[in-house]
């Protein structure tokens, strides 16, 4: 009896297994290649929003810390993430028409209460109404030496609890919204908002983006005023001061007077460079930390402002709990 074979029926039960294997390796290793993409992206725009922010205070140090100036250098200094300025136009207005604004600066020294505690009806300096409260910012050695003899424990007002130094340094927080580019990262980013305290942050992360956080601390190069904050959200204050309606420079209850009678150094306008007093030398080195205050709470020389990206710190922001 002839016996008939046919080759091609071996394995025809297994056609197509080899490209069903390796779709399921190709899914999970193209995934974490797009992975390793966006962290590097991630990386990177978090050194250039770090840059962007140093910017920012370094105009509003020289600037009084006015908050409508230390939004157009941030803007300015997000030339660095979108080259084009259409690209960076249609990628904050894409951020208006999602979020509440499409990111925020905040302000986190001085306070509004520094400016109670601290602020010197004396001063002279550019103002934008008559009565704009401004803190010294020379001789805070002496100012520091006077506010000790007032009774103050180390020199730290009643209602900021800061230093003169302190109030004479620009330290200020950057939420900045980024959209991941991995596919349905989105909605896991919309999952983690339940567990945000933050409203700006939990409206972020209900959006889909990402909050990136980013902090600067630099000390004032120039009399730090009292500003109202943006009225659209973007430059705002940290915390709303404790008594309002107190008198600025006075301690409520306490009944000790404002630091008055330093003397007097006219201090130049908002934007030209500083520039000796009377009795300082040309170099302007006449004591630690009375021209430019210190950018931290550790006190010490900081008679030149610290380099390019210094005092910076921030991370990529995950929603607290």
């Amino acid at each position: 009896m002839a016996i008939s074979f046919s080759p091609s029926g071996i394995g025809t039960h297994q056609r197509g297994a080899g490209m069903a294997g390796f779709l399921v390796v190709l899914v999970p290793v193209l995934t974490l290649g797009l992975g390793g993409a966006e962290m590097a992206h991630w990386m990177g725009l978090r050194q250039t929003l770090g840059l962007a922010l140093m910017e920012a205070a370094r105009v509003g140090a020289t600037r009084q810390a006015q908050p409508e100036a230390i939004a157009r250098a941030f803007e300015h200094g997000l030339r660095m993430v979108y080259p084009d300025p259409l690209a960076l136009r249609r990628a904050l207005l894409v951020r208006r028409q999602a979020l509440p604004v499409p990111w925020q600066i905040r302000i986190l020294q001085p306070t509004p209460d520094s400016f109670l505690d601290h602020a010197d009806p004396d001063a002279v300096g550019p103002r934008q109404y008559p009565a704009q409260a401004l803190i010294r910012n020379d001789y805070q050695a002496l100012q520091q030496a006077r506010r000790e003899a007032q009774g103050w424990a180390q020199g730290r007002g009643p209602r900021s609890h800061t230093t003169i130094r302190e109030a004479n340094t620009l330290s200020m927080v950057l939420t900045w919204p980024q959209r991941p580019f991995v596919p349905g990262t989105g909605r896991l980013v919309q999952a983690l908002a339940a567990f945000s305290q933050d409203p700006l942050r939990r409206r972020i992360l209900q959006a889909g983006y990402l909050p990136f956080e980013r902090h600067v601390s630099l000390a004032m190069h120039s009399s730090p005023a009292a500003w109202a904050p943006l009225a659209d959200g973007r430059v705002v204050y940290a915390e709303a001061p404790a008594d309002a309606s107190a008198t600025p420079g006075t301690a409520p209850g306490s009944g000790l007077p404002p630091v008055t009678g330093l003397p007097a150094a006219p201090l130049p306008p908002a934007d030209e460079p500083w520039a000796p007093g009377p009795g300082l030398p040309a170099d302007g080195h006449a004591e630690p930390g009375a021209a430019s205050g210190t950018p931290s709470e550790t006190l010490g020389d900081t008679s030149e402002a610290p380099p390019f990206g210094a005092d910076m710190e921030g991370d990529i922001c995950t929603p607290a709990p």
